[in-house]
């Protein structure tokens, strides 16, 4: 894929680098963390932090109009305006979809404390769908989303 992939980081703080380049790699690392299998079809961008991969974020069951997205990421303090940009740019400006969709165990307090804080909205709430309990699923459209007018270095701010 390889669409991003810009190094950013002020002397003596970590080096992040939004990767697409290995997207065998990526899936590799975020099936490990979430113990979940992407269709042959899924997208991949990952944060590395001093060379590491440390966060994933998965685009999958891509239709038309909508696109999952899912997140694993592995240490605090994972996510900068460079990831976040990547993360809506691709579905909204590249697959030109106008939803993303997201889904939550909701017991994930901090993963539903993140997707609501990033905008996505709570739209369904199906008792007993997750192997943890209930599934929250949340949407954001593309006319809600902040992220795609925010100033980073991948957009040549």
């Amino acid at each position: 894929m390889g669409i991003y992939g810009l190094c950013n980081g002020e002397r003596g703080s970590p080096l992040r680098k939004v990767v697409t380049d290995n997207q065998d790699h990526l899936r590799g690392w975020i099936t490990g963390v979430l113990g979940m299998q992407f269709s042959p079809f899924a997208t991949f961008i990952g944060q590395e932090i001093d060379g590491k991969v440390k966060a994933v974020v998965a685009f999958d069951n891509m239709l038309e109009n909508s696109c999952m997205m899912h997140t694993a990421a592995i240490v605090p303090n994972w996510i900068n305006k460079d990831l976040l940009w990547a993360c809506f740019d691709y579905p909204f400006n590249i697959l030109k979809v106008k939803v993303i969709l997201a889904s939550v165990a909701s017991t994930n307090e901090e993963a539903l404390k993140l997707d609501r804080h990033l905008g996505f909205k709570d739209k369904a709430y199906i008792k007993d769908a997750h192997i943890d309990g209930d599934l929250v699923i949340l949407a954001m459209r593309r006319e809600d989303c902040r992220w795609l007018d925010i100033k980073c270095s991948l957009k040549g701010d």
